[in-house]
């Protein structure tokens, strides 16, 4: 047991080192952009032949706006040399993620070159500050020498820190962060959408609608109320002072579960029922049922909620972005650079403006294409069923 946890956190400092963060950053844009455009190839053949060029169009911008403001949240904005935007890759809220120390102590990893005296054992930590690669082998190797020299010291957590957080000031920190970054692919892919249906010729007047309130539900219920879930379990931990990692981590994943996936759908669906389609002059059904009533009560804001986007199966597959987001929280810093490009695939729902119940029949025709724009077929009924063509 305590070899495979000792084997378990050398892992865990290997790909928290700086150069395997780096690397991460550098490569998630290309590899996600050849996955776009596998996609993008793979939907424009499956379509039918008088769709295949608007298809494509649609695609492409899409996926291209949604994966660009993933971007952006990943790398941050400069425009005239003014950063407007701090990248995820910049942010830097919690003790874990850099070297602390004022003007008069030194930075923790140079305290530690100053302890060590073999040779080879300061190449390597001098790697780590200079964010060069280490092999799996030599960050064990590392571990052992710090060990040996210190024991008990943790010499390790200074030149790898350790993945944690600490205050509630660093949870909240980190909820704006992932706020921010959540919010741009999701508006990219709005803003791809409008774009596509413009090109193709269709109504944007009537099309955008859709977009705009998919993409407000999937920022609610597959970002901001899955991060909040796993906020306030941390915080509500961290106020009945727990210490141990494991149930911080087993409380977090309960909060995704409880606050997201499973409430996230309806939560999001009562704030775009009785704010979001009021605000965008959404006459629905559910609305004109409740103007049928002589006069209005408390039960009206909740009735027929699920009525025009009933939550999925699939959307809890597109919570895998969340689960990856309590690692985030966690303090695994390797996490970061990813999660722009799993946020994009909400992007992507938005800017095709998934509705799984739309009554209107302006909207009939679009709703059947956009509701095959995926490689499943989606039959509706009594029972919800997921077909694969």
């Amino acid at each position: 047991m305590v070899n495979f946890r000792s084997g378990l956190s050398t892992f865990g400092k290997y790909i928290d080192q700086p150069a395997i963060i780096k690397g991460l950053s550098n490569i998630v844009p290309a590899t996600s952009s050849i996955v776009a455009l596998s996609y993008t190839a793979y939907d424009t053949y499956k379509a039918p032949k008088e769709e295949k060029k608007k298809r494509a169009v649609k695609d492409l911008l899409i996926t291209g706006f949604a994966l660009a403001s993933a971007f952006i949240a990943t790398k941050g904005l400069k425009i005239g040399g003014r950063k407007i935007i701090k990248g995820i890759s910049e942010e830097c809220h919690h003790s874990g993620c850099c070297h602390s120390g004022g003007h008069k102590h030194l930075k923790p990893i140079d305290q530690v070159l100053n302890q060590v005296k073999d040779k080879h054992t300061k190449e390597l930590i001098n790697k780590v500050k200079e964010k060069k690669y280490l092999k799996l082998s030599q960050v064990a190797e590392l571990n052992k020498s710090l060990e040996k020299l210190a024991p008990g010291e943790r010499l390790m957590s200074k030149v790898i820190p350790d993945s944690h957080i600490h205050t509630p000031k660093e949870i909240f920190s980190e909820l704006w962060v992932l706020t921010k970054v959540g919010i741009l692919p999701v508006a990219g892919g709005v803003v791809g959408g409008v774009l596509a249906d413009k090109v193709n010729g269709e109504d944007i007047s009537k099309t955008s609608k859709n977009k705009i309130k998919e993409g407000i539900y999937q920022y609610m219920a597959n970002i901001t109320l899955c991060n909040a879930g796993a906020g306030l379990a941390l915080l509500g931990l961290n106020k009945l002072n727990i210490k141990s990692k494991a149930i911080k981590l087993a409380g977090m994943l309960t909060g995704v579960m409880t606050v997201g996936v499973l409430s996230g759908g309806t939560i999001a669906n009562f704030i775009g029922k009785n704010i979001v389609n009021p605000l965008l002059g959404d006459n629905n059904k559910t609305e004109s049922i409740s103007k049928k009533h002589h006069h209005y009560n408390i039960h009206d804001i909740f009735k027929d909620i699920n009525a025009e986007r009933k939550p999925e199966l699939i959307d809890c597959g597109l919570h895998i972005d969340d689960f990856a987001s309590v690692g985030f929280f966690y303090g695994l810093k390797w996490i970061g650079p990813i999660l722009p490009a799993l946020y994009a695939i909400s992007g992507y729902r938005a800017g095709i403006g998934y509705r799984n119940n739309d009554t209107s029949k302006s909207q009939s025709n679009q709703s059947k294409i956009e509701l095959n724009h995926t490689p499943f077929k989606f039959v509706y009924g009594p029972n919800i069923k997921i077909e694969k063509f």
